[in-house]
């Protein structure tokens, strides 16, 4: 009797209440295509008859459905808590510029190996970070992370002309590894 009396009372608390959509839109979502085409970091066509230059496509892009302001707030926050030595710095409410000095390690670590850069001993290393945020459709913001890397040291070859630095190209470690840090940093206060 009182087990008749419990299912009709689920039976009916069920029918009274209306149905959820269980159905949630992800957290983080990637980046359309052409993501990394567009924008002041986009390389020019090359002329018709110039040599042809590889297009960097370094860099990374996410989108999470959250502010403009909270996810910038937080790369601010991340950055405070890995303890970067930033150098330069530059906020607007939709993007962030700074120059972080990196050791030799954090340099070699970031970068691409040239073969033409072989003979240079490696002392540190400084990465322009570039973090813009736009709003997108159905609540999401895009994040795209661009770093240009620029290396210090000294060249083993005695007679390779003398530089102060050279322009080292992202291997995209960095820029993912932000991007990976919002990705669970938004996961987990969801």
């Amino acid at each position: 009797m009182m087990f008749h009396f419990l299912f009709s009372l689920l039976i009916s608390a069920s029918i009274g209440l209306p149905h959820q959509n269980t159905v949630t839109s992800p957290v983080a979502r990637p980046c359309g295509e052409g993501w990394d085409s567009a924008g002041p970091w986009a390389k020019k066509k090359p002329r018709k008859h110039g040599k042809e230059e590889p297009q960097n496509k370094a860099g990374a892009c996410i989108e999470l459905s959250f502010s403009q302001l909270e996810i910038q707030e937080y790369l601010q926050s991340y950055a405070r808590s890995q303890q970067w030595k930033i150098s330069q710095e530059q906020v607007t409410e939709d993007s962030w510029t700074i120059s972080r000095e990196l050791s030799k390690e954090e340099l070699l670590g970031a970068t691409k190996r040239n073969s033409g850069m072989a003979r240079v001993t490696w002392t540190a290393g400084v990465v322009h970070l570039h973090i813009s945020t736009a709003q997108m459709a159905e609540g999401y913001a895009r994040t795209l992370i661009r770093a240009s890397f620029r290396g210090y040291g000294q060249n083993a070859d005695q007679f390779a002309l003398p530089r102060e630095y050279w322009d080292l190209e992202s291997n995209n470690n960095l820029e993912t590894s932000i991007t990976s840090a919002l990705q669970a940093h938004f996961k987990a206060s969801q």
